[in-house]
This record gives structure tokens, sequence and C-alpha cells, in this order.
């Protein structure tokens, strides 16, 4: 998983390096990409970013999630039957069972700002945050990025012109696997979750 994210990574800086060397000395700086700033402020969050080249990768990490998890995981939490179809496993596919372990979903946006992902009644339906799944995998493209939150409303406004999702939020709170006597309460708040995010090109 690290590999991929490391072809992102450099993919994004080449192409920053390579806008450097035609500029002149008096330009200003070149900005940073949002998807460099997302995945350094979400991966900052405690989130992991798995960055996938196609469909095939997409599954494969897919799977290794599931491997890497380590309680045994027979059921998926989807309420979107779109989505639950492009991943081949072996997991039972749920839409009522709460105490699933994992839970997958697409998003909204991927907000650089603060390294949020932005979700709505599309994806986790009328359930609050606090009750879905300890685990979720996002599955999102790179069209997907925004900069502010502002950014991503006009996103779904774009997307949806006639009614407008109910239950707008953003994540930007993750569990991580190590933490200090300082995040014990927030560790223990059920709104937290371990979040893994697939991004996929031009998804």
């Amino acid at each position: 998983m690290n590999k991929l994210w490391s072809i992102f990574s450099k993919k994004k800086s080449e192409r920053i390096n390579e806008e450097s060397n035609v500029r002149g000395p008096h330009m200003p700086s070149i900005e940073v990409p949002i998807e460099n700033t997302f995945a350094q402020k979400f991966t900052e969050r405690g989130g992991k970013f798995i960055y996938c080249l196609n469909i095939d990768e997409v599954k494969q990490t897919f799977n290794s999630i599931i491997s890497e998890l380590k309680s045994d995981v027979t059921e998926l939490f989807c309420l979107e039957k779109n989505l639950s179809e492009k991943f081949e496993s072996e997991l039972v596919i749920t839409k009522t069972n709460m105490n699933a372990k994992l839970m997958l979903c697409s998003c909204e946006a991927l907000v650089s700002h603060d390294g949020s992902i932005v979700v709505c009644n599309k994806q986790f339906g009328k359930n609050k945050i606090s009750d879905l799944p300890e685990t979720l995998v996002v599955f999102a493209g790179t069209k997907q990025f925004s900069k502010t939150i502002s950014d991503a409303l006009k996103i779904i406004k774009k997307k949806y012109p006639k009614k407008i999702p109910s239950s707008i939020t953003s994540i930007k709170q993750f569990k991580k696997e190590e933490y200090g006597e300082e995040d014990y309460m927030s560790y223990k708040n059920k709104s937290l979750k371990y979040v893994y995010l697939i991004l996929i090109e031009d998804f």
C-alpha cells in the first residue's frame, strides 16, 4: 500500500519539478497540488491513504485491507449496490447489520484544507456515524478533490441540481492504531473510525 502512495506522490512531485525548471527565479512559488495537501493532512489525522492506478489494483487493495484486519470479518456493511458490486470478495453484503466489522462507502468530496471526507445520506442513509462499523473503507476518485468545505458544497449542488442530499457532514477525526494517554478519551469516542481511503485515477 505504501508503494501505491509513493507512485501517487512521485507523480505529483515530478510535475512540480518540471514546472519549476521553466519558471524564472522571480516568479511566485508553485502552489502544492491539493491532492498532496489532502493526503498529508488526512494521514496526519490517522487515516490510511492508498492510491490505485486501476480497478484491478482497487480490488487487490480491498482484499489486502480485509486480510490486514485483526478480527475476523465475515460481513460488509454497504448501502450502495453499485459500489459493492465493484469489489470482489467473499464477504456477505449487509444493509442492516450495524455490528458488521467493516463498511464500504463512496464520498462526495475530499477537502484538502483539513484532510476531511465529505459524505451525506447517499453513503450513510439515516444512520449516525457513531452507529456505523468501526472500520470504514472509502472509495473516491481524483476528480473529487476540493480546496475547502465551501468548494465541496458547490460540487454537491452541481452533482444533485434537483435535490440537495440531506445529512451532509465531514469526517475529519480518525482512530489511530497507536495512541497516547492524552488521546484516550478521543479513542473511546464511537464517532471516531479507522478509515482507509482508496483513491483511483479519473474515477
